[in-house]
């Protein structure tokens, strides 16, 4: 894998609502052994490929997102937009944060306020099933859901 790929494909794009306001990015890889934030279990919002529009059985997944808030009123929500390893890494860490973003959306017209909201954009990195460059798979097009 060449240099400017590397970089790309390792870069993590953070947006926190309420905080900063801007998009700031970092090349440092998280830790591999990172700690799973308190709350509801984790939800996963499904993409089609190239895709960052909510797929309609994903809606409900969104209901529940919005339930476990009102239920249980955690300090931040965590979506995590993650894309498969076909195309250009730059374009997989531009169509995972568009995921993520269109998750926030959907979830700011549930009523969840928006500084409750951080999003993180992995594009091809820290893949739920570890592929080569150009293979296509269902599980790593997501936006993650978790809770601080």
């Amino acid at each position: 894998m060449n240099l400017p790929r590397l970089a790309a494909s390792s870069a993590i794009l953070s947006l926190f609502f309420g905080v900063s306001g801007a998009l700031a990015q970092s090349a440092e890889p998280a830790s591999p052994a990172v700690e799973r934030p308190s709350g509801p279990a984790p939800l996963v919002v499904y993409f089609n490929a190239g895709s960052a529009s909510i797929r309609d059985e994903d809606r409900t997944v969104l209901d529940q997102a919005s339930r476990a808030f009102s239920e249980g009123k955690p300090l931040v929500m965590i979506l995590t937009g993650s894309a498969d390893r076909v195309g250009p890494p730059d374009r997989n860490l531009t169509l995972s944060q568009r995921r993520a973003s269109a998750v926030l959306h959907a979830l700011l017209d549930r009523g969840i306020p928006a500084d409750r909201f951080q999003i993180l954009a992995k594009g091809e990195t820290e893949l739920v099933v570890p592929t080569q460059e150009n293979v296509a798979e269902s599980e790593n097009r997501r936006v993650e859901i978790t809770w601080r």
